[in-house]
């Protein structure tokens, strides 16, 4: 019985993660990626991490489309 019981936490815990990521601002195709880097086992310090993890996430993937947009930094041009 314990077993199960074990199992059913792990299960809750994963699909608390997915959650609180998809609240907190993350694609459902990305939770796979996302969701190991939670370590908490407590739904405050889950959605906390969620909220730390979607704001690292914005701030390092804000690169623009060079083709459509005039302030993406060209590296290579003149």
């Amino acid at each position: 019985m314990s077993e199960k019981l074990e199992q059913a936490k792990i299960e809750y815990l994963e699909k608390l993660k997915q959650l609180k990521l998809i609240e907190a601002g993350i694609g459902t195709a990305d939770l796979g990626v996302y969701t190991k880097y939670i370590s908490a086992t407590d739904e405050a310090e889950i959605e906390r991490q969620a909220a730390q993890l979607v704001t690292d996430v914005k701030q390092h993937n804000s690169f623009g489309d060079v083709y459509r947009d005039d302030k993406v930094w060209r590296p290579f041009s003149d």
